[in-house]
């Protein structure tokens, strides 16, 4: 008989009531009943609580009011309190499909790896957030594009308690982005066995593409600054040399033709190099 793991399943939250509701009804509906919910609210008020307290007979859920903002540094509070022998971090705007679970733990079974990664899709069924690899595979220090979003991470609680997230970066701090890429750089410096297998799906909204937003502005450069503080931790200069070149050719063609577009891009590159100056 194969394992049943305990998983649990760690919510970080700001801002999002009816998106955290959806999440907590997708993950009611799973075929998979072997899970724990912690749910760690930066919220600063009651927003949640009805929720939380309409869903304690449904499940096993601990709910944890922090004063402090931060995805990254949510998820390893949340995981203090985790009994799980799996841990995943779904976005409080994302729902899991009633064979997420089901599919996460048949492929820890089958497949020799500490960490599992899957895919984002949206309702329609195409990839969301990125567009992902279509085969499986194990990720390397040289083969990892495409086949990785924190979101759809499932971990053993003992690994992930050596490397955790670096609160540094991620949503809620300067450097906006990238705590999933620099926890699996960090895992695969150290052989930690990572595989990617895109029979395991999360659903996530698309990314909408708003160039003349505020928000968009705003959030392009805050995820900028991660990435290039990503790239300067571990030296991954060719990246950013690269995605700064490409940023300033694009820039040449908007000021002659898309003009609409040069404050988000323009945006991006400042983004780059805040994150390179500022340490």
């Amino acid at each position: 008989m194969e394992d049943q793991y305990l998983i649990s399943i760690i919510i970080p939250t700001i801002n999002r009531k009816e998106q955290f509701n959806a999440l907590l009804a997708s993950i009611k509906k799973s075929e998979y009943q072997n899970y724990e919910i912690i749910v760690v609210d930066q919220n600063g008020s009651n927003l949640l609580d009805n929720i939380i307290t309409g869903c304690k007979e449904d499940f096993s859920i601990q709910h944890y009011k922090v004063n402090f903002k931060g995805a990254a540094k949510a998820r390893n509070y949340g995981a203090l309190f985790a009994q799980g022998e799996l841990l995943c971090f779904p976005d409080d705007d994302a729902e899991i499909f009633p064979n997420t679970l089901s599919i996460a733990c048949n492929s820890f079974n089958q497949i020799d790896c500490s960490v599992l990664f899957g895919k984002c899709i949206d309702k329609s069924g195409k990839d969301s957030v990125l567009k992902f690899n279509t085969k499986a595979a194990y990720l390397t220090l040289q083969n990892h594009d495409n086949m990785f979003v924190e979101s759809t991470m499932f971990v053993k609680s003992d690994i992930f308690k050596k490397y955790e997230f670096d609160e540094t970066f991620g949503i809620g701090t300067f450097y906006g982005a990238e705590e999933g890429y620099d926890l699996i750089l960090r895992m695969l410096t150290a052989n930690i066995s990572i595989y990617y297998n895109p029979i395991l799906k999360i659903y996530h909204p698309q990314k909408k593409g708003n160039y003349s937003e505020t928000l968009a502005i705003q959030r392009v450069f805050s995820y900028r600054c991660g990435l290039a503080h990503l790239c300067m931790k571990h030296k991954l200069y060719k990246k950013l040399l690269s995605r700064s070149f490409k940023i300033i050719a694009y820039l040449s063609y908007l000021i002659l033709f898309d003009r609409a577009k040069v404050r988000y891009y323009l945006s991006e590159l400042l983004g780059i190099l805040a994150g390179v100056i500022v340490r």
